[in-house]
């Protein structure tokens, strides 16, 4: 039985969420690390795409919008609706709030991004992840 992913929980300070992935995504590829970046809606993981080549004008993260089910290369995939690991990553990174926490597997680290006022910690532990916090830069 495979073990269950360590879930950082990341407070965000400001209200810009999509930024605030981009800057985690890149420091997780410039680490050397895979990461699936999931979303539940089309519309904005098609947004994420797009914000995630322009987010800034001095870095590259090489991604693919995963819209059909296989393998991909990039080192990031953005996955919608069904959450599947194209890429082989290690690291999850949840925008928005899964429906089913205990369905997720195959990680070794799940990013959670919580602006204020949201919380999941007791979602994830009932779900019978261990939590932490993330320390912030």
């Amino acid at each position: 039985m495979e073990g269950k992913a360590l879930v950082l929980l990341h407070r965000l300070s400001g209200s810009k969420k999509a930024l605030d992935a981009c800057r985690l995504v890149e420091k997780l590829y410039l680490a050397g690390e895979k990461v699936v970046v999931w979303f539940q809606d089309q519309g904005r993981a098609a947004i994420f795409d797009q914000y995630l080549w322009t987010f800034s004008d001095t870095s590259f993260v090489p991604h693919r919008l995963v819209v059909e089910k296989g393998e991909v290369e990039e080192p990031v995939a953005i996955v919608v609706g069904e959450l599947v690991n194209p890429n082989q990553a290690s690291h999850l990174v949840v925008v928005e709030p899964p429906k089913n926490y205990k369905g997720i597997r195959g990680f070794t680290q799940v990013h959670d991004l919580l602006l204020a006022g949201e919380e999941r910690k007791d979602k994830w532990e009932a779900a019978g992840f261990q939590v932490e916090e993330a320390r912030t830069r």
